[in-house]
């Protein structure tokens, strides 16, 4: 069966969420560094499906929900395992948990020491999740965006981020990066982010998209930046 004849027969959807620099939207258009390659892979697949860009609670919600829908980027965690059908890795993931660099008085040494302190989060997201699992209860918001907002404001005293992506977003929000630093490294969840499907999917599209995302140039697999 032709690529185009499999889209008319199993309708795909590809969704993502803004996520600077690697998905955003750019007026009605999905932009941004994952968004190309997976543009790349439909473009060796002979598919034109337009990618949707939502927050990422929206986009995780309608990967869950509907079938035949490509969901990126996201963790791969035990905990979501079993929900998904894993397509495979895109990019690298690189937290930090931040603090307003005029903090001072904020020094983390190991993980615990996040307790005392007001630690924000993306709702339904990786991180959050991983703080939780740990006893540290986070100050939910529904952008990172948001998150930088009360960081700055003092409303939050940390704020865990993906490094470019809270790089990017603070020099768009208008701020200075030297306004902020790292307080702490969150390795254990710094893995790379995946391609995933819904899983209502049938097995043979996930393996063509499998097969696509492993011809991807070497240069353009798993980033790090």
């Amino acid at each position: 069966m032709a690529e185009d004849d499999f889209q008319a027969v199993t309708p795909i959807r590809i969704v993502t969420s803004e996520f600077p620099p690697y998905s955003f939207s750019a007026g009605d258009q999905a932009e941004g560094i994952a968004v190309a390659l997976v543009e790349n892979m439909l473009e060796q697949m002979g598919l034109n499906i337009k990618i949707e860009v939502y927050p990422w609670a929206r986009a995780y919600d309608v990967a869950l929900r509907e079938p035949n829908t490509l969901l990126f980027v996201v963790a791969r965690t035990p905990e979501r395992e079993p929900l998904f059908k894993w397509v495979g890795r895109l990019i690298l993931f690189d937290v930090k948990v931040f603090r307003l660099k005029s903090a001072e008085d904020i020094h983390i040494k190991q993980l615990e020491e996040l307790h005392n302190y007001k630690v924000g989060s993306l709702i339904k997201d990786v991180k959050g999740a991983y703080l939780k699992s740990k006893g540290i209860k986070p100050i939910e918001y529904a952008s990172e965006d948001s998150g930088i907002h009360m960081l700055k404001r003092g409303y939050i005293d940390l704020m865990p981020a993906e490094l470019n992506s809270f790089r990017y977003r603070v020099s768009k929000l208008g701020y200075q990066q030297d306004d902020f630093e790292v307080a702490y490294e969150l390795s254990e969840i710094s893995n790379p982010l995946y391609l995933a499907f819904s899983k209502g999917t049938p097995d043979e599209l996930v393996v063509r998209f499998r097969e696509a995302l492993s011809k991807l140039p070497l240069d353009q697999g798993v980033l790090s930046y």
